[in-house]
């Protein structure tokens, strides 16, 4: 089950960074970064499921905190 998900997790983001170098508009690439972002942090929380570890879930955390503040900061970059 874990292989499963790890493989659909893999495949979402190797489809989103094929949008990523097709898209045009920045307002794409932003939800494109942001949707990478959570689809590592959904990578890193199944490999801490796997492993018993708690050292993906602090990477985890970390990378969601990261996240938001790159699309707040990408955003703001557009409007202006």
């Amino acid at each position: 089950m874990i292989e499963i998900a790890t493989f659909l997790l893999a495949l979402a983001l190797l489809l989103t960074l094929g949008r990523l170098t097709l898209c045009r508009q920045d307002a794409d690439r932003v939800l494109c970064v942001d949707l990478l972002t959570f689809q590592l942090l959904g990578l890193s929380v199944v490999l801490a499921f796997h492993d018993q570890k708690p050292l993906a879930l602090q990477f985890a955390f970390m990378l969601a905190l990261l996240g938001f503040v790159s699309t707040l900061i990408l955003s703001r970059l557009i409007r202006s």
